[in-house]
């Protein structure tokens, strides 16, 4: 049986890449192991891969590498098969879309698997047809939007099985999204024995590791660890990991001055040499799906001090028994707690010998059994070796899975066989999402507009079409704009009628000179009114009368301001200017022409001779 893993990138560090390979290597002794990585940023995975696990990545974003693909033109074009509301959208593109469409077409995987929620949609859509397909959950149902789990629905309902790594979260996925043809269980992440020996628990070291983020609470553990090493200062707190906090993080360790009692360490791999030098191992989350770094510190004999958020640490830990569940977000909770183990040695050694007992039912081989036991429930493997295809489960064309409401038609059309089986070209088109334009199987004749704008098949019993010939003529098309009332400058169609060119009298001897026009000074105190030129201007017979006209005085231009800058107005009366406006400057009056510079008098050899009025010699 051939598994293929869909995975956002194999070449990082996260938990989903832990587990994820965990498992590979534990199936990889009996089955044909695949794991497609989306994303290659660096040539060498950070973890150790077994060789006999495949390794397909489909996009090269190294920058380093001379392969790097960032710059193909597809690739800038936004994604058509990811879901828009996924917190990596930006990421994909058209050509990761086209990459795994193309992959998954000419695979012959027997199980495909996704790994977060825009890795589900695209097995969803491209699994090749007989495929069990499986997504994966490894965050919770409140960690996701509203907009991405109803965006996701369409796709969950294709699914096989939806998996999520705790009993309480898959509670939750089945009360707020039931899916009929859909399981929904739990299957705990699986944890490796580790390759060293357990920790002695003698040292006075506290370990926490994981991603540098906010949701990890780290502030709140540096606050508490202060208050540890007021009582103990010889206790010192290592953080593993690395993330867009660690600054922040280095105020915080600044401002409670725990320069020397706190490491941030960055990215450990592996990380179980650094929880055997640990006596305590702790965690502060906010919400935690599953807790991978809990089940490793347990793994490696130490007790572990843990938010109680939801849902992993409270399905992990016994509190008491192998470790201690705290509040959230209480620091003074955690420094009790953190106090409580390192001042009780024997309670220490105790909760790690149970811890190393409770962690064994997180191996990999118990978890990889039950992976196998549901692919064999949902029919991926049958007696004889071959693939098992379920009637009407399992119909599809082309790498596209039939959508819910045909796979009801299919459970349909099996209680009654004599119905006709639709034909090939009604299903929908692979590369064609099923939400825009579907046609239902079972309706053979016409078409009709479904309720929803989706086109599909009409009915024998449905209304005939309406033709166009059986609309109604539509009336004839009136003028948009007509004037109000014609007149005789208007022509029977309510266009204008031109004016005919003024009859002008012939040229003859000069007339006498016409009366002033009103307002002339020549008008003024005339006992006659001048004539006034208006629309009914004989010479020009026909014109619509608008207003009249008036023969204007010509005026000379007004003169050129010598400034640009504009004057305050002087008082009317010649008073001194208004206040706040500064005196007026007088122009002062050209000097006197002299031949020698201005306002120093002439050199002697140029000033006039006494008598004459020319120079001295």
């Amino acid at each position: 049986m051939k598994i293929s893993f869909l995975i956002h990138t194999i070449y990082g560090i996260g938990g989903t890449i832990r587990t994820t390979l965990n498992l590979a290597e534990e199936l990889v002794g009996r089955h044909e192991i695949e794991i497609v990585s989306i994303f290659k940023h660096r040539d060498d995975s950070a973890f150790d891969i077994d060789p006999r696990i495949s390794l397909v990545p489909l996009f090269n974003n190294n920058k380093k590498s001379p392969g790097c693909e960032l710059e193909n033109p597809l690739h800038k074009e936004p994604a058509e098969a990811f879901p828009r509301n996924e917190a990596r959208y930006k990421e994909y593109s058209k050509l990761i879309d086209q990459r795994v469409r193309d992959h998954y077409a000419a695979s012959d995987a027997d199980v495909v698997i996704g790994t977060r929620p825009g890795l589900v949609a695209y097995v969803s859509q491209f699994a090749p047809g007989g495929a069990v397909v499986i997504g994966q959950e490894h965050m919770t149902h409140n960690h996701h939007k509203k907009a991405l789990r109803e965006e996701m629905r369409p796709f969950l309902a294709d699914l096989d099985a939806f998996v999520t790594v705790s009993e309480g979260d898959a509670a939750v996925w089945r009360e707020h999204m039931p899916l009929e043809d859909t399981r929904i269980l739990s299957i705990p992440n699986s944890v490796p024995q580790p390759t060293v020996a357990p920790s002695d628990l003698s040292g006075n070291l506290v370990v926490a590791a994981g991603r540098l983020s906010r949701e990890k609470q780290y502030e709140i553990l540096i606050k508490a660890f202060a208050k540890v090493a007021a009582k103990h200062p010889d206790w010192t707190l290592r953080m593993c990991g690395w993330g867009g906090e660690k600054d922040n993080l280095r105020r915080h360790i600044l401002k409670y001055k725990l320069a020397n009692q706190v490491q941030l360490m960055g990215p450990r791999s592996p990380i179980d040499p650094e929880w055997v030098k640990g006596a305590i191992a702790v965690s502060t989350s906010r919400h935690e799906s599953f807790g991978m770094t809990l089940v490793e510190a347990m793994r490696n004999g130490l007790p572990v001090v843990s938010t109680d958020c939801n849902y992993g640490p409270r399905e992990i830990i016994t509190s008491g028994e192998d470790g201690l569940l705290v509040p959230v977000g209480k620091a003074d909770a955690v420094a009790r707690a953190l106090l409580t183990l390192i001042e009780d040695e024997e309670l220490r050694r105790r909760m790690g010998k149970a811890a190393i007992e409770n962690s064994r039912r997180f191996d990999p081989g118990a978890v990889a059994q039950r992976y196998l036991d549901l692919f064999a429930e949902l029919g991926a493997e049958d007696t004889t070796g071959r693939r098992g295809v379920r009637p009407g489960r399992r119909l599809r064309r082309r790498g596209r899975r039939l959508p819910h409401r045909h796979r009801r038609l299919a459970r349909a059309r099996r209680r009654l066989p004599h119905l006709p089986r639709a034909p090939a070209r009604l299903l929908p088109h692979p590369l064609r999402r099923h939400r825009r334009r579907t046609r239902l199987p079972l309706q053979p004749r016409g078409h009709r507009r479904h309720p929803r704008g989706r086109r599909v098949r009409r009915g024998p019993l449905d209304l005939p079409r309406r033709t166009p010939r059986d609309r109604p003529p539509r009336p004839p098309l009136l003028p948009l704009r007509r004037p109000a009332r014609l007149t005789e400058s208007h022509r029977p169609d309510g266009r204008r009628r031109r004016s005919p060119p003024s009859r002008r009298p012939p040229p003859g001897p000069r007339a006498a000179p016409r009366a002033p026009l009103l307002g002339t000074a020549r008008a003024r105190g005339s006992g006659t009114h001048p004539p006034q030129r208006t629309r009914h201007d004989p010479r020009r017979p026909g014109v619509r009368p608008r207003r009249t006209l008036r023969r204007a005085r010509a005026r000379p231009p007004p003169p050129r301001r010598r400034h640009r800058r504009t004057r305050p107005p002087r008082h009317p009366r010649g008073h001194p200017r208004l206040p706040g406006h500064p005196p007026r400057r007088r122009a002062r009056p050209p000097p006197e022409r002299r031949e020698g510079p201005v306002g120093r008098p002439p050199p002697l050899h140029l000033r006039p001779r006494a008598g004459t009025g020319g120079p001295t010699p």
